[in-house]
């Protein structure tokens, strides 16, 4: 019995009690976050279950937050926005680009028209509609 007793006080001496200090807590999630450490790794260089350290993140996490709502997009439905909202980009610019020209080309049919005294414009008209240009 007595060697019962002896093994008794060698397990409660062997798990006594350990407080770890809140910014060493932080210090390990952040290593575990960033994948400097694994949850293993700390489980067996400061010897404490793995409930433990899972704790510890679920409490200290700066990225996964417990009551916050967190929306995740994939990589490939963003790049997909920003490709199209390139794409509206580049036709506004090609629309912009067409209306300066045509705002260049009526004010060259009235300049013409002014130079030579009848409407250029109505004459091309008449001039395609009777086939002869």
């Amino acid at each position: 019995m007595d060697s019962a007793k002896k093994k008794s006080h060698a397990l409660l001496q062997l798990r006594q009690r350990r407080i770890f200090s809140v910014e060493l807590k932080s210090k390990l999630v952040e290593e575990i976050e960033f994948k400097r450490l694994k949850v293993k790794d700390v489980v067996n260089l400061y010897k404490v279950s793995s409930a433990n350290v899972y704790r510890w993140l679920q409490k200290y996490s700066s990225i996964n937050r417990t009551g916050v709502t967190m929306v995740v997009e994939t990589a490939s439905k963003e790049s997909k926005i920003d490709k199209l909202l390139e794409r509206i980009s580049e036709l506004e610019r090609a629309v912009g680009k067409k209306q300066l020209e045509i705002e260049f080309l009526d004010k060259v049919i009235e300049i013409c028209s002014v130079e030579l005294g009848y409407d250029v414009k109505k004459k091309c008209t008449t001039m395609q509609l009777n086939g002869i240009g």
